[in-house]
């Protein structure tokens, strides 16, 4: 399936740390056009190569209440967003339209050797439980910060939420998609340390046409504890 890119590195605004500290800067994300669906991959930035552990206190919501697309191998139960599931069979299950969380690993040929793990409350479905997490359940296959283009130098993916393009121009002008949540981490010392910020984006008609434009910050917050 094509994949046409619509906006690369929406950002949140965020306070820059030190160079001289570990830290989590804020969540941001990706939005690309996949089909008839808005695919949004969210990652957690950091200012070095930090060491992603587990997202919790998972708000995710989008505008219209509708939750997000399922396409993985379990979809006849409704789907699920455990990333091991995440497989591409053609006219089954289509990595690149589903939603799943993940910290770092990949999906598609490498979903079955994803080591993420779903906390407590997860179910199948289309939505998000309030206050969930997930975490890297492998201690020996550290999920390292690193490049990733349009987001930064020091990036881990943590998440790929998909929904109906349709949608989103039905509700207009609005921040549409909402990510808010708090980041586990720790340094290359082993040094744990926490952080978490607030991710929006909206649909945004522009004269002539219809673009989607990737405005995260719209309400920014990061916090740091």
């Amino acid at each position: 399936m094509n994949t046409k890119s619509i906006f690369i590195g929406a950002t949140t605004i965020a306070a820059l740390a030190t160079a001289a500290s570990a830290d989590f800067l804020s969540f941001d994300g990706t939005v690309a056009e996949v089909g008839d669906y808005t695919v949004i991959k969210m990652y957690a930035v950091y200012d070095r190569a930090d060491i992603a552990l587990n997202v919790f206190n998972a708000q995710i919501v989008t505008k219209d209440n509708g939750g997000f697309n399922q396409s993985d191998v379990q979809i006849g139960a409704g789907g699920t967003w455990a990333p091991n599931a995440s497989l591409d069979i053609p006219g089954f299950a289509d990595s690149s339209i589903d939603s799943f969380a993940t910290i770092g690993y990949g999906v598609g040929n490498a979903a079955p050797i994803n080591g993420t793990a779903l906390g407590l409350g997860w179910g199948t479905g289309a939505f998000v439980p309030s206050g969930s997490g997930w975490s890297n359940i492998n201690p020996n296959i550290d999920q390292v910060a690193g490049a990733v283009e349009g987001i930064g130098e020091y990036a881990v993916w943590v998440g790929q939420f998909a929904f109906a393009t349709s949608r989103v121009e039905a509700a207009g002008s609005q921040r549409f998609f909402i990510f808010d949540c708090e980041m586990g981490s720790k340094n290359a010392a082993g040094e744990v340390f926490f952080g978490g910020s607030e991710f929006a984006w909206r649909f945004t008609p522009t004269p002539g046409a219809l673009a989607l434009l990737g405005l995260g910050g719209l309400s920014p917050r990061r916090r740091k504890h």
